[in-house]
């Protein structure tokens, strides 16, 4: 019966939106990296941590006041959220006993309570003896006054911070991935500890010298003196004692170099693994993100004009020449094989990417790129570069939204010069930003006073510009050049082309959003 009850709830917890919207929204909270909460709630945590341990200090000598208590129960009530929260997302129960409770259907055998909740059991009791389940654990206790022992425990809060810290996870998983060779420098500094403190212990032990009255404070000895700390507190004073002293303190400097060269090698291993960590966590949290794949010298330029326009997009290449200039540039950039269909799912297709850019020397790779990215997403918007006039038509079978082939564009730029050097000299001026004319392009979108009025009626005109053409949202096919200015009412989501002085269009842009009178 209760078994049944348990499957029956686990369903309708499955039919809640109310329920997942919650449990969703805790998620993003406290574990989704990608979630534009959390940084902002993994800070407030951090300054809560700083500030109760502040005070628990401050308790030690002082009677802290009552607003000082206020706040520490406020924390610690913060404290406590979190605990439970991450541990009610730390498994989906629900979706496990759904999942037994189906199988159990196919078998045709009929449902165990043990089972159920050996289910819920060992997921939840696998989150509470995790490493960063009991720090949080501990992290409370000290609040508990009357054990004044439990502040051995405040310790254990600053561990907190490790949680929310990136940089401070990437050095351990450093330390980690170098665990062999740090169990060797353990294992060697171990066994030249033991043998100088029991080398030093016969030679000067049995009141030889009077500070040592133990094999423990050679031990203590040993340690200082490898790691090259030297209290001073015990000083050999056998000519036995000294010589081994010179030797512990040659092992442990070189020791220490050691340890340093290799979490040295291991950081400078891992700092582009890091550093893509970094840039695939910053462009998660972009929208309509534009992504070229290949920074050649087309990739430069398209990545320069991108710039211009304030358009968020980022590069991926392999070249280290090609991305010395993409850092050079300040740019976001990945190094990665763009053959790479693992390179294609982690950048385009878990991101807002709207539109792709491929600019490699390569037909065949940018032809395979297209045929990846549109048998998984047609809606992103491809334009592909050809190299090879032949190529041009395959690109378009394989559903390019454009294709550039640029050995034609200079040649038709340079009979559009030859032909009409005047116009063509009009226009290189505005393209590239040697006139205050400028050619640009204003979304009309929502709450903009433009809004089903006309041209003339909005007072473009007055600005001194010229509509060029219109782009409907609903049809981007259907562009209306040179619109009648008296009739054409402004429509949500059009795109208006049009030219003019750089100023008078950004007053355009300024007055579209004002409040209408």
């Amino acid at each position: 019966m209760l078994a049944r009850l348990l499957i029956s709830f686990a369903y309708f917890l499955e039919s809640s939106k109310e329920y997942k919207r919650v449990k969703t929204f805790v998620y993003n909270l406290l574990e989704n990296p990608k979630s534009k909460m959390k940084p902002y709630f993994d800070a407030f945590i951090i300054a809560l941590v700083i500030i109760t341990v502040s005070i628990l200090i401050y308790d030690v000598d002082h009677h802290i006041p009552y607003h000082m208590v206020v706040v520490e129960d406020f924390a610690i009530s913060v404290f406590i959220f979190e605990w439970v929260g991450r541990f009610w997302v730390s498994a989906n129960l629900r979706l496990r006993i759904i999942k037994y409770h189906e199988d159990l259907l196919e078998k045709n055998k009929k449902e165990k309570l043990s089972e159920i909740l050996k289910i819920i059991i060992n997921q939840k009791i696998a989150y509470i003896f995790s490493p960063m389940s009991i720090i949080d654990l501990l992290a409370i206790l000290p609040t508990y006054r009357p054990l004044r022992v439990l502040r051995i425990f405040l310790i254990f809060r600053m561990f907190k911070i490790f949680r929310y810290t990136k940089s401070i996870n990437s050095f351990f998983k450093v330390l980690k991935d170098k665990k062999l060779e740090f169990n060797f420098l353990v294992l060697l500094g171990g066994f030249a500890v033991f043998m100088s403190a029991t080398i030093m212990f016969v030679f000067e032990g049995g009141g030889e010298n009077k500070n040592i009255h133990s094999f423990l404070d050679t031990i203590y000895w040993a340690i200082i003196t490898i790691t090259t700390v030297g209290y001073g507190d015990i000083t050999p004073v056998t000519l036995a004692g000294k010589i081994i002293t010179v030797f512990l303190v040659g092992g442990g400097f070189l020791i220490l170099v050691l340890a340093t060269s290799i979490v040295t090698n291991a950081l400078s291993e891992k700092i582009n693994v890091v550093r893509e960590s970094k840039v695939l966590s910053q462009i998660s949290k972009m929208d309509d993100l534009i992504v070229i794949l290949g920074f050649g010298k087309m990739g430069q330029v398209l990545a320069s004009e991108l710039r211009h326009g304030y358009k968020k997009f980022m590069v991926l290449d392999i070249n280290e020449e090609n991305l010395s200039k993409a850092k050079e540039l300040d740019y976001i950039y990945i190094k990665a094989d763009v053959s790479n269909y693992e390179t294609i799912k982690s950048i385009v297709f878990k991101n807002d990417v709207r539109k792709v850019v491929l600019t490699t020397d390569n037909d065949a790779l940018n032809l395979s790129i297209l045929l990846t990215i549109k048998a998984e997403k047609k809606d992103i918007v491809v334009i592909a570069r050809a190299n090879s006039y032949e190529n041009i038509k395959k690109f378009y079978i394989a559903k390019a939204d454009h294709v550039i082939f640029p050995y034609q564009t200079v040649a038709e730029v340079a009979v559009e010069y030859i032909g009409s050097s005047v116009k063509f000299d009009a226009i290189d001026n505005i393209l590239v930003q040697k006139s205050s004319i400028t050619l640009d392009e204003i979304d009309i979108e929502e709450e903009n006073r433009y809004i089903g009025k006309t041209i003339e009626e909005s007072g473009m005109d007055d600005f001194n510009v010229t509509v060029i053409a219109v782009l409907k949202e609903s049809d981007k096919e259907n562009i209306i050049f040179n619109p009648n200015h008296k009739t054409y009412k402004i429509d949500l989501n059009d795109s208006i082309v049009l030219i003019g002085d750089e100023k008078n269009i950004f007053k355009i842009k300024s007055d579209m959003i004002r409040p209408i009178t």
